[in-house]
């Protein structure tokens, strides 16, 4: 991948569906003094119902400071993020609260408001 204007080209580094760890990933970065961006922010932000068809927030680096970004982020890539992550499956407790919590709200409810209408 090469700049336009000869520059060290971003890549993307990391990939979340939340906005404060992807927050908190960029200010670490920074702090660090590597140059990061959280790409797709505010299309996110204001259109969430679009966070998965968008792949969700993308923290991008410098092609030359990715090896360092992906040793720094080592400690998130196990994180649950999103029903689709590892970590996520490995969970089957909160995945059948989850799931019930899903059945009861999703079953009972339209039939009170059906009820209701009569």
């Amino acid at each position: 991948m090469t700049s336009v204007d000869g520059e060290d080209p971003l890549i993307l580094a990391y990939r979340t569906f939340s906005l404060p760890r992807c927050d908190v990933i960029v200010g670490m970065l920074k702090a660090y003094g590597i140059e990061a961006h959280a790409f797709d922010r505010e299309f996110n932000g204001n259109n969430s119902h679009l966070l998965v068809a968008t792949g969700g927030y993308r923290i991008m680096v410098r092609q030359s400071r990715v090896y360092d970004v992906r040793m720094l982020l080592k400690p998130f890539r196990d994180e649950v993020d999103h029903p689709e992550s590892a970590a996520f499956k490995k969970q089957p407790i909160t995945n059948g609260v989850l799931l019930l919590l899903g059945l009861y709200f999703g079953v009972w409810i339209p039939a009170w408001l059906r009820k209701r209408e009569r």
